[in-house]
């Protein structure tokens, strides 16, 4: 008899991630540590880097005994976000068991029969314009069930649904029109008038989102003639986001009450995030508030809505803690003190680089530094005055330096397991790391391609 072969199977997003803390473990014996002299920036008021002032202190290894103790401090150091998100999963579950959003989708999908794929530009669109303004990222995790929702209630895919709200903001957040957290503290550090050359930033989201379109449309043609295709193909299905076979045609008045309650809370969270640079106290704090009175209009006593919430929390624990873990790779390496040396690594790669191609190399660079430094302001804090002498030495404008720097940084968010905005996302969607890495590669290597023409086109028209 012949031995049957096993099939491979994406490991779960746990394993993957311990994976790659024994890698980074192992690194730290091999990579040297060093550090740069940092200060606080007079104009900016930002901690930086002083440039040329690297020194190496030798390996400082992490012990493999320690990966355990690393895992637990993980936790602890993402707490606020694995709280958050275990609060969102307990209030749109107090949502769901309504069925107002389901009977919301049920009426828009009625309307939209036969242009199902108008949904995908309008969600993108929408979402580039939260990105774009506020640096919507953490928070975009609390509108993905209703993109997952609305997606399949039109007979699209799963992966479509947070791709439309995911994908979208994460555009918007890379071109940067106005955004404060990444672009603005950039250019401030660089000394480029706030929020200038937004023209051209707007040609490189105008660009991305007519890419995103067509991506995600053609991914979703696909799997609607060949549904094995699927990226999610083969897994149980989740009941979570599954709308009814028509029941209940019409809104009832509580189903509108909690729409009321629903779009109400968005709004005020948009309004705080613009107006008073909410965090995730405030916005978990809206958010449970949100889900008890959903509770209470959908008719539950008190006893059935801490059910409810627990049920929804329970479901989206095992994935919040991937999160903790995953901070638990830069804890490493930051303990081993080789974060420093990665990026004087780059920069110095970039210097050694031949002047034709040096551009497309500082945004390779910022790629590449955005593996181990996944916060925005942080890598800027750090980059931007490292980068800053070699640009001003080959004659690359600042303005290019920032462009650079946040597409370096924005395209790798939606595909890095150590951004925590990713795993919370795909905790709240309950898709595997894995089937959304195989979705997301080939877009983001279009990005890339993007990228590099935007480079060239800004030192051809002397950006």
């Amino acid at each position: 008899m012949g031995t049957k072969k096993r099939k491979f199977t994406t490991p779960h997003t746990l394993v993957i991630i311990v994976c790659l803390i024994f890698l980074a473990v192992a690194a730290t014996y091999f990579v040297p540590a060093g550090e740069f002299i940092r200060y606080e920036d007079p104009v900016s008021g930002e901690t930086v880097v002083q440039a040329g002032s690297y020194v190496s202190t030798g390996t400082n290894p992490v012990s493999f005994f320690r990966i355990p103790i690393v895992m637990y401090q993980g936790i602890l150091e993402a707490a606020d976000v694995i709280a958050f998100l275990l609060i969102i999963g307990g209030a749109f579950e107090l949502v769901n068991v309504s069925g107002a959003v389901l009977a919301l989708c049920r009426t828009v999908a009625k309307r939209l029969k036969g242009k199902e794929f108008f949904v995908v530009p309008i969600f993108l669109a929408l979402f580039a314009l939260f990105g774009t303004t506020m640096g919507m990222s953490n928070e975009v995790a609390i509108f993905v069930p209703i993109g997952i929702t609305m997606a399949l209630t039109l007979g699209l895919d799963k992966v479509t649904g947070m791709a439309m709200v995911t994908v979208g903001a994460v555009s918007g957040f890379t071109a940067g029109l106005m955004n404060p957290f990444t672009v603005g503290v950039a250019q401030d550090i660089a000394g480029v008038p706030l929020f200038s050359g937004m023209g051209y930033r707007g040609i490189l989201l105008i660009a991305m989102l007519a890419i995103d379109t067509v991506y995600i449309i053609s991914y979703d043609k696909m799997v609607k003639a060949h549904p094995e295709k699927s990226i999610l193909y083969g897994l149980p299905d989740e009941e979570d986001f599954v709308a009814d076979k028509g029941q209940h045609e019409k809104i009832n008045g509580r189903q509108t009450a909690v729409l009321v309650v629903l779009f109400g809370t968005l709004a005020i969270l948009i309004y705080g995030l613009m107006k008073y640079q909410w965090y995730f106290e405030e916005m978990a704090g809206l958010f449970l508030a949100m889900g008890v009175i959903c509770g209470l209009i959908s008719g539950l006593t008190p006893s059935q809505i801490a059910t409810t919430f627990t049920a929804g929390a329970k479901g989206i624990a095992g994935s919040a803690l991937t999160v903790g873990f995953a901070r638990g790779i830069q804890i490493t390496l930051s303990d081993a003190m080789v974060i420093d040396t990665i990026a004087n690594a780059v920069a110095g790669a970039v210097n050694a680089l031949p002047g034709s191609i040096q551009s497309i190399g500082f945004f390779l660079a910022q790629t590449c530094v955005s593996f181990v430094i996944t916060s925005g302001s942080g890598m800027a804090a750090v980059t931007i005055p490292l980068m800053a002498p070699v640009a001003d030495l080959i004659g690359l404008s600042r303005q290019t330096l920032v462009l650079a720097y946040q597409m370096g940084d924005g395209f790798s968010n939606l595909l890095l397991p150590t951004t925590s905005s990713l795993l919370g996302t795909l905790a709240v969607a309950k898709v595997p790391y894995g089937r959304w890495f195989k979705f997301m590669f080939p877009l983001f290597l279009i990005w890339m391609v993007l990228g590099c023409v935007v480079m060239v086109g800004a030192v051809a028209i002397g950006y």
